[in-house]
């Protein structure tokens, strides 16, 4: 009889790829300039889709949070300048406790959505609402790359090691680059470009870690 963690990690997967599914299609038809919270404003052609996606989403990510707290236990254990004290106590439950921040993050990022047009600083007048939004979307992709950093970090080669390390490599540059964006160049082609590259490559992330999470010897 599967276990619980294994029960979780399949939900997790389900609820992953039908919540990035969802979020594909609510933001196909944006124009790629636009920040990708805007398709769930009030008004927008898919905005229930988005917000259901969202929290899907958010729902995935406290799912995986069960096993991974079995896993992902000596990440810090491969980095020389971490004593071995701290090694040991410290990522017990680091990825398991990022999940688990990032899940209500996610789903506050779902259900508050932005004014029209989503505006942000520095170039642009947020609303407070508008600034809730972005700080919870922002703290949920903050914790999900701590997460797969844990998993990349793991001192034995299994192949959820391989799926943090993946992660990294495809999730870290349009995370920093959409950063950069928002930052230094507003609202454009190419923060909207990366900011989808990002959203796709943490979803897909979640996805395939739950799943080798189903397989997974308990």
């Amino acid at each position: 009889m599967p276990s619980p963690r294994r029960w979780c990690a399949g939900a997790a997967t389900a609820t992953a790829a039908t919540g990035a599914i969802g979020l594909a299609a609510a933001v196909a038809g944006s124009a790629p300039w636009r920040y990708v919270s805007e398709s769930g404003v009030a008004g927008a052609p898919h905005a229930t889709l988005y917000r259901i996606s969202m929290l899907l989403l958010a729902a995935s990510l406290a799912l995986l949070a069960v096993p991974a707290r079995h896993t992902a236990r000596h990440a810090l254990a491969a980095l020389p300048f971490v004593p071995g004290r701290l090694a040991a106590a410290v990522p017990a439950g680091l990825a398991a406790a990022a999940l688990a921040l990032a899940a209500p993050l996610a789903a506050v990022a779902g259900a508050v959505t932005c004014s029209p047009g989503c505006p942000l600083p520095p170039y642009e007048t947020p609303q407070p609402r508008d600034l809730v939004h972005a700080a919870a979307a922002i703290g949920a992709l903050l914790l999900c790359a701590l997460a797969i950093l844990v998993y990349a970090t793991q001192p034995d080669a299994t192949t959820l090691r391989r799926a943090g390390r993946l992660g990294v490599l495809l999730a870290f540059p349009p995370l920093i680059l959409s950063a950069i964006g928002i930052l230094l160049l507003g609202r454009g082609l190419f923060t909207g470009l990366m900011e989808r590259a990002a959203l796709a490559a943490v979803s897909a992330w979640l996805v395939h870690t739950a799943a080798v999470h189903v397989r997974a010897k308990p």
